[in-house]
């Protein structure tokens, strides 16, 4: 019990998820199309990619008749991948996950949070037993496309949809 106390004094407490506004950017993301966004941030996590490409999902989107910028998805991007970050860091299962996710301020859609849960159940065991688990960052880089390949970019320097060139 003393390592876990000692252990604890060096991290900050888990503080509660506060989505505000992001929440409702989610509600208007179709399950499919948020399970592929999910995928994509383990992925990077995992470090199989080396970012999120928020311009190509937010084409992907608006083909589906989804009105979404690169900027708000971009804020979901950094919203979930926190979310996973902070569940591997904390090494919390999917069950855990769920039900701290359900009491959020700004709770997410049940759809959503389904998703998640689903996404770290069958993900998250790779992301929070790695060694990376402790240093993974709370943001990750997102993709935007200039005159030739993806470039990264930091998130919110995204440009619209429309304005990058596809």
């Amino acid at each position: 019990m003393a390592a876990g106390a000692a252990g604890m004094m060096l991290e900050r407490p888990l503080a509660p998820w506060d989505f505000g506004s992001t929440a409702d950017i989610v509600k208007t993301i179709p399950q499919d199309l948020f399970a592929e966004l999910c995928a994509q941030i383990i992925q990077y996590l995992q470090c199989q990619i080396s970012g999120v490409n928020t311009v190509e999902l937010c084409q992907r989107f608006q083909t589906a008749g989804i009105e979404i910028s690169a900027s708000d998805l971009a804020k979901v991007v950094n919203v979930v991948s926190s979310v996973f970050s902070t569940a591997a860091k904390h090494k919390l299962s999917s069950e855990e996950l769920y039900t701290r996710l359900g009491g959020a301020v700004g709770t997410l859609p049940k759809q959503a949070l389904q998703v998640i849960r689903h996404v770290w159940n069958e993900q998250g065991n790779f992301i929070a037993g790695s060694e990376e688990a402790n240093s993974i960052g709370m943001v990750p880089q997102t993709l935007k496309h200039q005159d030739g390949p993806s470039s990264l970019a930091a998130p919110g320097g995204e440009p619209g949809c429309h304005e990058s060139g596809f």
